[in-house]
């Protein structure tokens, strides 16, 4: 880079040699004793690109030959030396020379290197400015040419620009009508133009697909918004339908929101015939996927319920193979049995001497025994079918009696801390109630492999809450809850169906291992 040139006015010659001294090894220096001589070297170097001058000096000012010099080149920065201090000279002595800086004498060196710096930084960026509009000036000379072949260009695209023009005409004429039922229409509505490129959407296609305005949707053409499996039928529907006009029915695709996922939706197509000739494909699009979710909800759960009507049929046969043989193999042997004691007694009666009368009244007392016997293995068989403990002593009472038979045959220990809450249920709720806490026990002791069971029945707030832990074997709550599989128990599907009657809520909670949770929570405050 080459230096940059300082000239230094001053008519003291030691001011001259002492500017020497501390810049010269820095700047090239150019040096005058008068106003005149400093015009002259002005005139004769080029480049020069600071001006420093006396203010006081024989023959012209430095305020007059800073003037002149600006007349004659205006780029070189211009510093005035000057011994007054009062701001109404120096600024008409700034305003007169064109003056960029002033010093005051006697001049601070530190100062005086600071101010040639920022002058230095303000003339190169000058220069730049004058490179940078030469440049810019070449510039437009090619973008005027380029200007010369865009001109042709468009000469060539007006006739589409008439064209679409008169297209714009054409759908201002029945926008009125059409605005009203688009604006407030939930579903959307796209008209294309013969290429497949969206001209107009209703308000719902930004709300639906997430777009930030209609033009931000109107970059994508027809196809390109679908999902590429749905492309090629809908491309053979649009095809046939712009050449015969016959519409088709209204199909479920997916299209491609803002962030690159696809939303359900129903779409149908219909022509526009435009008075100018132009013809335009418009669609309707209805949102379907809360319609899908649901749809899919109700194939689920009507598949669980025909398999919860297969299961009840089958529970019901095994319930009664079960009593069946309940009947046969214990009662029916039994009181078989019975009868056989019955007539050995008759015999050994009448056939007995006085003695032997005392053995008999002892077998008569097994006898009343093994009734006793018969007579407890009904009730456990009519607690089975029927809860009548809840309808005789509510369902508080049942609870403590459906532990105490628990006890008897599971080794499970049971932890109960137990409010009352049977005045919150009818008998009829109750018996639900006292069904979803045995089933809950009996599906620990069936497949938990636990070691205990804590039970809790708690008001809290305005709700009766009702809890089973164990600390068993867990399972995986999602995967047993959404199979349908005709091999599930009855158990679980069941308790969700006396929950709904309940208008309860039921929460499951299984870590493999660790054991699990059912809490039940019913409103206190429900309608009966």
């Amino acid at each position: 880079m080459e230096d940059f040139k300082i000239l230094f006015v001053d008519d003291e010659e030691i001011n001259i040699i002492n500017f020497r001294m501390i810049f010269q090894g820095k700047y090239e220096i150019i040096t005058a004793l008068s106003g005149e001589d400093g015009l002259k070297c002005f005139q004769e170097n080029e480049n020069i690109g600071l001006v420093i001058s006396d203010q006081r000096m024989a023959g012209i000012s430095g305020t007059e030959m800073l003037g002149r010099m600006y007349e004659i080149n205006p780029d070189p920065i211009r510093v005035l030396l000057t011994a007054h201090n009062q701001i109404e000279y120096i600024l008409d002595a700034i305003n007169q020379g064109h003056i960029y800086q002033y010093i005051l004498k006697p001049w601070d060196t530190t100062d005086l290197s600071l101010l040639i710096e920022r002058c230095r930084s303000l003339f190169l960026l000058k220069k730049q400015n004058v490179s940078m509009a030469d440049e810019l000036a070449e510039k437009n000379k090619n973008l005027e040419m380029m200007n010369n072949r865009l001109r042709l260009s468009n000469d060539a695209l007006q006739v589409d620009v008439l064209r679409r023009q008169k297209l714009e005409a054409s759908l201002k004429e029945s926008e009125e009508r059409f605005s009203k039922f688009t604006q407030a229409s939930q579903d959307m509505i796209i008209l294309f133009d013969a290429s497949g490129r969206a001209i107009y959407t209703n308000p719902a296609a930004d709300k639906l697909l997430v777009y930030s305005g209609e033009a931000d949707f109107m970059i994508f053409p027809l196809t390109s918004s679908l999902h590429p499996d749905d492309q090629p039928i809908v491309r053979k529907e649009v095809f046939q339908l712009l050449q015969d006009s016959t519409p088709c029915p209204a199909r479920e695709l997916r299209m491609m929101l803002k962030d690159g996922t696809y939303l359900d939706v129903e779409m149908s197509f219909f022509i526009i015939d435009l008075e100018n000739g132009e013809r335009l494909l418009g669609s309707i699009v209805r949102d379907i996927a809360k319609r899908k979710i649901a749809e899919n909800q109700l194939i689920l759960s009507e598949e669980r319920l025909r398999n919860l009507s297969a299961m009840l049929i089958t529970a019901q046969d095994d319930e009664r193979r079960r009593i069946a043989m309940e009947l046969h193999d214990e009662f029916g042997q039994s009181l078989a049995a019975l009868k056989l004691q019955l007539r050995a007694l008759e015999n050994s009666f009448y056939n007995t001497d006085e003695m032997g009368k005392d053995a008999v009244v002892q077998n008569l007392q097994e006898l009343r025994h093994f009734v006793n016997t018969l007579i407890e293995g009904v009730r456990h068989l009519s607690r089975e079918l029927w809860p009548m403990v809840v309808d005789h002593l509510g369902v508080d009472a049942a609870f403590e009696h459906l532990f105490s038979g628990f006890l008897d045959y599971s080794n499970v220990k049971i932890d109960a801390h137990l409010e009352p809450v049977g005045d919150y249920f009818p008998i009829e709720e109750q018996r639900h109630i006292y069904r979803l806490l045995q089933e809950s026990l009996n599906n620990v002791v069936k497949h938990a492999d636990a070691e205990s069971i804590q039970v809790s029945a708690r008001v809290i707030e305005d709700d009766v809450v009702l809890g089973v832990y164990d600390d068993g074997c867990g399972f995986d709550v999602e995967s047993v809850t959404t199979d349908t599989d005709k091999t599930c128990g009855i158990g679980l599907q069941s308790m969700a169906e006396r929950v709904k009657i309940l208008n309860g809520q039921m929460d499951m909670t299984s870590i493999p291992g660790k054991g699990t949770s059912i809490i039940f929570t019913f409103a206190t405050d429900r309608d009966h």
